[in-house]
């Protein structure tokens, strides 16, 4: 497994890649079609940030459609996807190199959603804060929103801990070889964090909302805290928690390196820095 030949780490950053990719220009994505589904218009779509027209009465919508338009879709649907492929990645037999993507999906659309949760529950920022700005005549329900934000923020990212960790022994023969688990928690989890913390920072420093003053530096590296479930599941699988009796699965990382799916993510990561980055001008 250790071998010169097992250059799995290549698989891992492929998929890494992949699920970045797929995860947060897919929740800006996400914006833009609620916008358009609710008959708004939108000036810019970027990786960092979207820019509705504000040309429909917000106001004039009930409570739960002024969530969802403002800011809320992304982040609950982000949630869903997650907890359904939790349940696939834990119940579903496939093959290696899939659950690995799944996994690594599977975090990366949990992190964003509840790691979204966390940051509008306790600081009243990113998307949530434009949901309360425009709940502004019901102070109650902002309130009751941001508790319930927070909780179930901080509970997901902690739970997230946990389940990174849990997920790491479907790929550990030995559990108590810490050099085999650290093999397998820095590839499955903590790259994640390395490719997608700076990657998020530099998209965000290019977004269009720079200049608008919606976002700033500050709130850039805020944002991008969110990764940090992979820093953890990381550390938990390599000295911090107990490994499990048994795990329903067992694999081993792929050795064999698959150079077009690599090609393919740096493609679209590429395109996510210098095409999305900047933003593209819809109207």
């Amino acid at each position: 497994m250790n071998s010169k030949k097992d250059l799995s780490v290549i698989n891992c950053i492929s998929t890494a890649l992949l699920s970045y990719f797929i995860t947060i220009p897919g929740h800006e994505l996400i914006h833009l079609l609620t916008d358009y589904a609710y008959g708004d218009k939108v000036s810019w779509y970027s990786a960092g940030a979207v820019q509705p027209m504000e040309s429909i009465d917000y106001m004039s919508l009930s409570s739960f459609h002024r969530i969802m338009v403002t800011g809320g879709s992304a982040s609950i649907l982000n949630f869903i996807i997650g907890m359904v492929l939790m349940m696939i990645v834990l119940k579903v037999q496939m093959g290696a190199m899939m659950r690995i993507f799944l996994i690594q999906l599977m975090g990366t659309q949990l992190t964003t959603g509840v790691g979204y949760f966390m940051i509008g529950g306790f600081f009243g920022v990113g998307d949530w804060g434009r949901v309360f700005k425009y709940l502004s005549d019901q102070p109650g329900l902002i309130s009751a929103l941001r508790i319930i934000l927070s909780i179930v923020g901080s509970i997901g990212i902690v739970g997230l801990f946990f389940l990174l960790n849990h997920v790491s022994y479907f790929f550990i023969e030995d559990k108590e070889n810490k050099k085999e688990r650290l093999n397998v928690a820095f590839k499955l989890h903590l790259l994640l964090l390395l490719i997608g913390y700076p990657i998020g920072i530099i998209v965000t420093l290019m977004s269009p909302a720079m200049g608008s003053g919606e976002l700033n530096i500050a709130l850039g590296f805020l944002y991008n805290m969110m990764w940090i479930p992979f820093f953890w599941g990381f550390m938990f699988t390599w000295v911090m928690v107990k490994p499990p009796k048994k795990s329903r699965f067992l694999y081993k990382l792929p050795a064999k390196p698959n150079y077009a799916l690599l090609i393919l993510g740096l493609i679209l990561i590429l395109i996510d820095i210098f095409i999305f980055g900047p933003g593209i001008k819809i109207n």
